[in-house]
């Protein structure tokens, strides 16, 4: 499941710190992102995604709530 659509710079750090946190992902429209950033932006139509597995939903919820708090 998708748990991120974004910019890639952020889809990078979503996906860092999941994985510091054990929960596996893959991103999708990576190499758009680095080919033609001005189309994978947040108002772009090939946003990079994080995506992982349903069952990790709720704490990568939490971990990217506290994640964007800290920002």
């Amino acid at each position: 499941m998708v748990i991120f659509s974004g910019k890639p710079i952020d889809a990078e750090m979503i996906n860092q710190l999941l994985n510091d946190q054990g929960i596996v992902t893959l991103i999708s429209n990576k190499l758009m992102g680095s080919i033609a950033p001005w189309q994978v932006s947040a108002g772009g139509f090939e946003p990079v995604e994080v995506i992982i597995n349903k069952e990790d939903q709720q704490k990568a919820r939490e971990l990217i709530a506290a994640f964007h708090e800290a920002e």
